[in-house]
């Protein structure tokens, strides 16, 4: 989605879009997926690096092994609804029914609960923002879109600021979009942003 943060932040100050951290967040979206997760999750390991993974609840249903290799390895984990549908015009209830279905699956298989929660697409409204306020989640969105999905490297690097900003939280995706792709640019981009010495944290 694109989207101007700083109208973002007006609306919904409640959003987060960047942190007060002393690092950037790189993030995940659409996984566990049985290709683009392992090969995300050999990238970072080679390199050292936590990132986020917001994880589809009928992916994690699907995939359980990957998803409890994503949180053994350190990393942090989101809800990413069930079935990654636009909920702009749903209503209360099928939104909190995809964030719910979703957070059990994360309980049950991983043992684990999140507290962050990234609508699919990006796409917000006052029905959920007030439904995660109601349930105890913060909605976290992202001011760097890699856009990975449709593009080619050359394209990435582009949408990857030569400046980021501490407290930046940057989106990537490991699913079929990017599944054969991502060795050709993920690795590069992450040894750029650590040659400028930045630090790599969770949300």
């Amino acid at each position: 989605m694109i989207f101007d943060t700083r109208i973002i932040k007006f609306i919904f100050p409640s959003v987060l879009i960047k942190t007060t951290s002393d690092g950037i967040h790189i993030t995940f979206d659409d996984g566990p997926h049985p290709a683009a997760t392992p090969a995300v999750l050999n990238i970072l390991r080679e390199r050292n690096i936590s990132a986020t993974f917001f994880f589809l609840g009928r992916n994690a249903q699907q995939y359980p092994d990957i998803a409890k290799q994503v949180v053994l390895e350190g990393h942090q984990i989101g809800n990413h609804s069930y079935l990654h549908t636009n909920l702009f015009f749903k209503n209360k209830s099928l939104v909190k029914e995809q964030i719910i279905q979703t957070e059990e699956i994360l309980e049950s298989n991983l043992g684990r609960r999140t507290r962050f929660f990234r609508p699919p697409y990006g796409y917000l409204n006052l029905t959920t923002l007030n439904l995660l306020k109601e349930i105890g989640y913060k909605c976290v969105l992202w001011n760097i879109d890699s856009k990975d999905y449709c593009s080619n490297k050359q394209e990435i690097e582009k949408r990857i600021p030569d400046r980021i900003l501490n407290g930046s939280i940057l989106l990537f995706h490991d699913n079929h979009h990017t599944a054969m792709r991502l060795h050709t640019y993920l690795p590069d981009i992450l040894d750029k942003l650590i040659e400028k010495k930045y630090i790599f944290k969770t949300l």
